[in-house]
């Protein structure tokens, strides 16, 4: 079949703008931003010890659940223990802050929020 370059001079082509009289703007939502936001929580898996948790439970399999033949493994999965609370606890005193640090470069929904209250829009 041959094509003729009659179909394809076209006036308006797929990757024209189009003209503003033919498609007027319509706003649907205010173009302005609101003076908070709501944030979600990230949780983040890789501090909790699920590695050696996993090793703990395997050296008991392979040792019939003899404590004794586990020790380092278990003293290892409460060191790690201990330091997903202190963690948790940084973490969570970082986003009770409402007012940002200074220096911060992550904010929090709770600080933004805070921060778009100080600025809000005209």
């Amino acid at each position: 079949m041959r094509l003729n370059l009659v179909y394809f001079k076209r006036k308006y082509t797929a990757r024209a703008p189009q003209m503003e009289e033919l498609v007027p703007f319509q706003e649907l939502r205010p173009l302005h931003l609101k003076d908070s936001i709501f944030g979600k929580t990230q949780k983040n898996m890789s501090d909790s010890c699920l590695y050696e948790m996993s090793l703990v439970f395997a050296c008991w399999k392979d040792n019939e659940f003899a404590s004794k033949a586990c020790k380092d493994l278990e003293q290892n999965l409460t060191k790690c223990y201990e330091k997903y609370l202190r963690n948790t606890a940084v973490l969570k005193k970082f986003q009770k802050r409402t007012v940002p640090h200074h220096d911060s470069k992550v904010f929090t929904s709770k600080q933004i929020s805070y921060m778009l209250h100080m600025y809000p829009n005209v």
